[in-house]
């Protein structure tokens, strides 16, 4: 590796010089913002008669004979902004719109072709694909500019802000020339430009956690190879997750790991899950395995975020988990397709796994359970199916039985409290997307004729409509009776109460009759929701109940509780998992297992005991200072003698073990979270 201080103009003369923008590389993507500061700081440069470091810039040279290359490995963005400055100067002098000396064929010839290459290496700078075909439009005529694209977006900019004439053309090119760059040069064979590329990027800025998957994956193979990897697999991976490979890829380590990578971690997860499972820096020979189940999992990806698998059924089911944005089931539901596409369950299995999905997370939405626990459910479900012998036989019995197996913050509503929850629930303030999802889904339940609710409700044609309307008159009170204010406050928001009308204004708080007589009344609505309104006589609590019982009966055949006759072997009943964030649980008298810190393997404990010492030994490694501080503040210490059986030692002091399992937990959950974990880094399985 060579590293020294240079003119960046130096950096891009030269006879026979091609830079290359590696495949591996993201596109560029610096803005009309970026641009601007860049000329600012130009005028700035001329103004003030000084240089300006631009940064530094790595690359790795090859000499094939021919002409020499160089591949970008950072500082494209650079290259690419000042090549399109360039260009536009270039283009002004060529069109002679500004008076000036300095000859078109200087910057032509010197910075920005070759002169005497064949066609396809004449232009010295060859970006990522679609750039590429945007750069190279831009030396033709205008109509064959590439119009979406910030290559053409920034080259206009620089194009017209010269034409303003802040400063000539001169004093711009002599700004150009105080550029100063740190070249990082790495020999080809012997540096190794992945150790260099973590380095000048370890703090996060700018590349997105996939850009640096793809750097890893591709850096290391040879120029021929990292295109055939770019258009055979990374390119299309992008294309299936609508270019969020960094979400995609944490799902996907999530199935593989049964963890949940920090989403500013994925890379750091990522390597090591490459490293433990395909190969390691020294040896890259397995890559394509590796990009061939990403491409084949970022398929299953693609039909989830689309809604678009191959069966329409199937289609319609996650477009319901999609309506309720639960992206937590995103890593179960792409190994539920990857066992499909293993023959391991059909089609029909697909369906029913995802119907009770849907099942289970809105029965939990109208139960209120906290959705905390979702992420971790399932991330471990696959796993815990497959625990079960015979499991390929019995996958979807399994899958009901576990599920329905859990319980607390885990479980599965059942009907009684659902029934309770739907009928009482303030359903109008509801989140909105997750109560249009239920009036839709109470409206259109076996009805061939669906009503598209969405979109009337989007376009104000349907809009929400108290039956008891929120401001009562002397009328309204003398229908409800007596209780009139009980009735409103406890019903007036609940299922009983809330309907769909195209004619809210026209309804206001009239008394029920006319609601329901009036022209466009409820007697004259065609909505299924209105079926019980327009038979009745009177509106009052009797009414709203009987109506609600309807309702909730309805909803409990749409969102059907599970029912398996999976009865497991007394040796296969296997574990929970949960983390230290399930506070509302209790543990006396449940037994651990194993437990897992972070991103390590999961260990086995023989007692609770044994996971609090084992714990607080991995928090004082981490940081000393703050968790002796943290010790003595909360007065974990013991202050008996170090042989007692019930302290262990630690950084020269004792701490008290004689504990139940629910205050291990509780002590745990302040050490980790005023050192500063999630307190989801700590998970561990009871049996």
């Amino acid at each position: 590796m060579k590293a020294k201080e240079r003119r960046f103009l130096h950096f891009l003369e030269g006879s026979d010089k091609h830079f290359v923008i590696p495949v591996y590389q993201r596109n560029y993507d610096w803005k009309q913002e970026h641009c601007k500061q860049l000329f600012n700081d130009l005028i700035d440069v001329s103004e003030n008669s000084r240089t300006h470091f631009l940064g530094s810039l790595v690359s790795i040279y090859n000499d094939n004979g021919e002409d020499r290359e160089y591949l970008i490995i950072d500082g494209q963005q650079r290259v690419t902004t000042l090549s399109l400055c360039l260009l536009a100067m270039y283009k002004i002098i060529e069109k002679e719109l500004l008076d000036t000396t300095i000859k078109k064929e200087q910057i032509k010839d010197e910075y920005l072709i070759n002169k005497y290459s064949n066609d396809e290496k004449k232009i010295r700078l060859k970006p990522v694909k679609n750039d590429k075909e945007a750069f190279s439009a831009l030396f033709k005529d205008e109509e064959d500019f590439i119009e979406n694209s910030n290559i053409t977006i920034n080259y206009k900019y620089f194009y017209n802000r010269i034409l303003e004439e802040e400063i000539s053309l001169e004093q711009l090119f002599a700004a150009i020339r105080q550029l100063v760059i740190v070249e990082i040069e790495l020999k080809n064979g012997e540096d190794d430009p992945q150790l260099i590329f973590e380095s000048l990027n370890s703090t996060g800025l700018d590349l997105t956690e996939a850009d640096k998957v793809r750097n890893f994956i591709l850096m290391k193979e040879t120029p021929s190879k990292q295109e055939e990897f770019y258009n055979d697999y990374w390119n299309r991976i992008e294309k299936n997750t609508n270019y969020n490979v960094s979400d995609f890829i944490r799902d996907y380590l999530t199935i593989k790991e049964r963890a949940i990578p920090n989403k500013n971690k994925v890379y750091f997860h990522f390597k090591k899950y490459v490293n433990e499972n395909f190969f390691t820096i020294e040896d890259i020979d397995n890559v394509e395995p590796l990009l061939k189940d990403l491409l084949q999992f970022s398929k299953y990806y693609k039909a989830i975020i689309n809604s678009s698998s191959n069966s329409n059924t199937i289609s319609k089911i996650i477009y319901k988990i999609n309506k309720l944005e639960s992206i937590v089931t995103y890593p179960f539901i792409m190994e539920v397709m990857h066992d499909k596409e293993e023959k391991i369950i059909n089609e029909q299995d697909v369906e029913s796994i995802l119907n009770i999905i849907v099942n289970y997370v809105f029965r939990r939405l109208i139960c209120e359970v906290p959705t905390n626990a979702l992420n971790k459910i399932f991330m471990v479900l696959g796993r815990e199916i497959k625990r079960y012998n015979n499991y390929e036989n019995n996958y979807v019995d399994i899958f009901k039985y576990v599920l329905v197996k859990k319980r607390l913050s885990q479980r599965f509503p059942e009907n009684d409290e659902f029934s309770e929850k739907i009928m009482l629930k303030d359903i109008y303030n509801f989140k909105n997307k997750n109560k249009l999802f239920l009036l839709e889904q109470l409206e259109n339940y076996n009805n061939k004729e669906r009503v598209e609710l969405e979109h009337l409700i989007n376009n104000n044609e349907l809009t929400i409509e108290h039956i008891m309307p929120r401001k009562l008159n002397n009328k309204w009170r003398n229908m409800l009776g007596e209780k009139h204010d009980e009735i409103y406050h406890k019903y007036l928001h609940t299922i009983g109460n809330i309907t769909l009308t195209g004619y809210n204004s026209e309804m206001s708080n009239r008394p029920f009759q006319e609601k329901r007589d009036m022209e466009k009344g409820f007697k004259h609505s065609r909505l299924y929701l209105n079926e019980y309104i327009k038979e009745c006589e009177i509106w009052n609590e009797n009414t709203i109940i009987q109506r609600a019982n309807i309702l909730k009966d309805r909803a409990l055949k749409i969102w059907e509780y599970p029912s398996t006759n999976f009865i497991p072997e007394e040796d296969n009943e296997k574990f929970k998992l949960y983390t230290l964030s399930d506070e509302d649980v209790s543990f006396a008298g449940e037994k651990i297992i194993t437990y897992r810190f972070m991103d390590e393997k999961e260990k086995s404990v023989k007692s609770w005991k044994e996971f609090f010492i084992d714990v607080n030994l991995e928090l004082s490694e981490l940081d000393q200072v703050k968790f002796k501080q943290i010790v003595f503040e909360h007065h974990y210490d013991y202050d008996g003698v170090s042989k007692d059986k019930d302290s262990f030692a630690i950084d020269g002091f004792h701490m008290y073990t004689n504990l139940s399992a629910d205050s291990i937990l509780t002590r745990l959950r302040i050490l980790v979270d005023k050192i500063g974990f999630d307190l989801d880094d700590i998970s561990f399985t009871i049996k």
